[in-house]
């Protein structure tokens, strides 16, 4: 009888302890998943600074929505080299800190990254419109696969270099997750593939106009390969 009861007592303190272990884990595993999310709403919320816009307004007191993207080539155009450099810099840095704070989760990184590039397209604090993330690109992929960045940059300068900036770069947007994938295996061209997406979408999109019907296929390619409408 005694012996029952102890295996009795043995197999209640087994049970309780597997309860504990699991409910361990499952709380565990929840706060991850908080945390992740967490870093992609800051990420997202970093890479909607419009720094570009800001300079802008300040330096010039132009809103660049009002002539056209809210891009470094038209921040250059109203107001110069300087706020550009600044304005550049600041793009590029502003998707940093979350990539870096979802180290050394790959998933977490990449959609760091991706949600980074999504808020500056579509930034809230503009309404929805943006840039085309190339920048906030470059410095995401800095941390994650810094030959990504390189890739990007050396599109372009090689596009302003032939006056074809938006498809050369569109080269490199495109060949970005499979040369990842190359030089830097699965968690690498996860993230290429995560941060070219909303570039994509965003030219596709170009900040919510609607092509005219019978020329949606047409200008859709137009807006992928040259990042523009075209002559109607």
């Amino acid at each position: 009888m005694r012996s029952s009861r102890l295996v009795g007592l043995l197999v209640a303190v087994a049970g309780g302890a597997l309860t504990l272990s699991a409910a361990s884990l499952l709380v565990a595993q929840d706060y991850l998943v908080a945390q992740g999310v967490r870093i992609v709403i800051v990420s997202f919320a970093l890479g909607a600074i419009p720094f570009s816009n800001l300079l802008a307004q300040s330096v010039a007191g132009t809103d660049l929505r009002s002539v056209g993207t809210v891009s470094g080539t038209a921040l250059y155009r109203v107001a110069g080299f300087a706020p550009l450099a600044v304005g550049g810099l600041l793009d590029v840095a502003k998707a940093v800190p979350g990539v870096l704070a979802a180290d050394p989760a790959p998933l977490v990184s990449a959609l760091a990254a991706g949600a980074a590039v999504a808020g500056h397209n579509w930034s809230p604090f503009l309404r929805g419109a943006g840039g085309r993330g190339v920048s906030p690109a470059m410095g995401a992929l800095a941390v994650v696969h810094w030959p990504g960045a390189v890739l990007l940059l050396a599109g372009l300068a090689a596009g302003r270099a032939v006056r074809q900036t938006a498809l050369v770069s569109f080269g490199a947007i495109l060949a970005l997750p499979l040369l990842a994938l190359r030089w830097g295996g699965r968690d690498a061209a996860l993230a290429g593939a995560v941060v070219v997406a909303p570039m994509l979408l965003k030219r596709l999109t170009a900040n919510n106009t609607m092509p005219p019907a019978g020329r949606r296929c047409r200008v859709a390619l137009r807006r992928l390969l040259c990042d523009n409408d075209g002559t109607p």
